[in-house]
């Protein structure tokens, strides 16, 4: 395995035309001044890479950006991955249409589902979408940059990464989700609650386990204050749970419905 420079990464986005995810990686990666280099965008959608390429070198030019990189279109796989120290993966399979249908057809039997790309019939059919491009997406690893570190953002997380395993054993990855955050960040509206304390969501300690979207505490703290008591006297006080902007909003969405 070669010596990576820090200050001059290769970073292979698969999905590289992505909005959400993109547009927020490339923010972290312009307020971090450890690391610079180039980030190779790849997406069957080219138009939707490109348009990326210009935002993310616009990022990288601004002001207030204190590490510099460059963003540049892959036109394939391999011309991603070859000789990238890092793979991000944030694909979307199949269309919003596709997701709205794994999420509200199950309704008409009676099947409602908190979250429908992770489990149950919606993850099920998302998992089939998703499964045989993870098995391209780990071979090309294999093949082009099997040193890599690859990290996954696209659901279901659990059966992509294993696919990733399956397809190539030696592949250094897994799978992220923004999820753990927002648990922190309940944690710390429960603080606040309880005992008027405020903190931030890294200020906590936390231990957590469990699969994408079914997060499992098994110790919070804030600083010598356990937080676990006091999310069980959330949990019997408020089993409606917090309030917040999405509500009502569950009948549209392509992720959720309760």
């Amino acid at each position: 395995m070669r010596q990576t420079d820090a200050k001059q990464l290769v970073i292979a986005y698969i999905g590289g035309g992505s909005r959400g995810w993109a547009w927020g990686y490339m923010k972290d990666l312009a307020l971090d001044g450890d690391i610079c280099g180039t980030v190779r965008l790849y997406d069957i959608d080219r138009p939707a890479a490109e348009r990326n390429q210009i935002i993310g070198n616009k990022i990288s030019a601004h002001p207030d950006a204190v590490s510099r990189w460059k963003y540049e279109v892959s036109a394939s796989l391999r011309e991603a991955l070859t000789g990238a120290d890092f793979v991000v993966i944030s694909i979307l399979p199949g269309t919003f249409a596709e997701m709205r249908s794994d999420v509200h057809l199950p309704e008409r039997v009676g099947v409602w589902q908190p979250v429908g790309d992770t489990v149950g019939p919606g993850g099920f059919i998302r998992a089939m979408r998703t499964i045989p491009m993870f098995a391209e997406i780990g071979q090309a690893i294999r093949d082009y940059a099997p040193d890599a570190w690859v990290i996954n953002y696209t659901n279901p997380m659990t059966l992509c990464v294993r696919t990733l395993y399956e397809v190539f054993p030696g592949v250094k990855a897994f799978g992220c989700c923004h999820e753990v955050f927002s648990t922190q960040s309940l944690l710390c509206a429960i603080l606040k609650r309880e005992r008027g304390i405020t903190a931030e969501r890294h200020e906590l300690y936390t231990t957590v386990t469990g699969i994408n979207h079914f997060t499992w505490l098994t110790r919070a703290s804030y600083r010598d204050i356990d937080l676990m008591p006091l999310y069980a006297k959330y949990a019997w006080d408020a089993p409606e749970g917090l309030e917040t902007a999405e509500e009502g909003a569950w009948k549209d969405s392509v992720f959720g419905n309760a």
